[in-house]
């Protein structure tokens, strides 16, 4: 039972503390917790600046609650790396001065403009949309590799004006397959996240058949994660993701230690 993915006041977008999340956890029978606030390098919006503003404070409360809740909850020092084509070289430069336990490398930004706000579909059609999306992930993620997962991978469908259909995770199907064998040639993995259940689609993102083809490419390193912003949301839909991935044949769920990989059997 981990959530691998949560965002505290140090981001801001986050409406909990680090103790609520670590409370929150332990209320919801979870043994592990990856604190993962934002970090946007060069972020174009400065009126909502997502970026850990004050690095040592984030790193040494982590610290302490690591210390306060030992023996009822394991807790990691993550974090949600932002990435551009403009920005690798500082984000390297970034994980390498922390001591990260685990990264997650997302995508909110194709060509200055985040996806989350309307302008960036009102010059594209639902399929330009998706594939403009994917696009950007492919052409920046093989050039990057101090990471451990691939953020929510289907992002754009959250914020999507478009009506939703069925079958609107297979646009642009062969970009994500080629994501997906980048990611397994790097030997990093993709998260679960289960966020995506309170959609419109009732699933997670990536969707199952995208879990399914990473899974069927030969991909093993798989982290669940909430994506969550308050303690509410703490654990959300936990159990039906295991159980979800359980179906797909995953044997094993993913922490991160130091970065490295730790396998748990479920």
């Amino acid at each position: 039972m981990i959530d691998y993915h949560m965002h505290t006041y140090y981001s801001d977008d986050g409406k909990m503390t680090l103790d609520q999340a670590c409370k929150a956890a332990i209320d919801n029978g979870l043994l592990e917790i990856a604190i993962t606030d934002h970090m946007e390098i060069d972020w174009p919006y400065r009126d909502m600046p997502f970026e850990i503003k004050d690095i040592d404070s984030y790193i040494k409360e982590i610290s302490q609650c690591r210390q306060k809740y030992a023996g009822q909850l394991s807790v990691k020092t993550g974090v949600e790396l932002g990435m551009q084509h403009t920005t690798l070289e500082k984000s390297t430069a970034f994980i390498n001065k922390y001591p990260f336990d685990f990264v997650i490398a997302s995508f909110h930004i194709v060509d200055g403009c985040d996806p989350y706000y309307p302008e960036y579909y009102e010059t594209r059609t639902k399929k330009e949309s998706y594939i403009d999306y994917y696009r950007t992930i492919y052409d920046i993620l093989p050039k990057y590799s101090d990471y451990n997962v691939l953020g929510h991978l289907d992002l754009v469908k959250r914020y999507s004006p478009y009506e939703y259909e069925e079958d609107d995770h297979k646009i642009g199907l062969d970009i994500i397959e080629a994501i997906l064998k980048t990611v397994i040639d790097q030997g990093k993995g993709i998260e679960l996240n289960s966020s995506g259940f309170a959609h419109k689609s009732q699933v997670p993102m990536p969707h199952p058949e995208i879990i399914k083809l990473y899974k069927d490419l030969g991909g093993e390193i798989i982290t669940i994660g909430s994506d969550s912003h308050k303690a509410e949301s703490v654990a959300y839909k936990n159990k039906a993701s295991i159980d979800l991935l359980k179906g797909l044949g995953f044997k094993y769920i993913t922490c991160f230690d130091r970065m490295e990989p730790v396998f748990i059997r479920i």
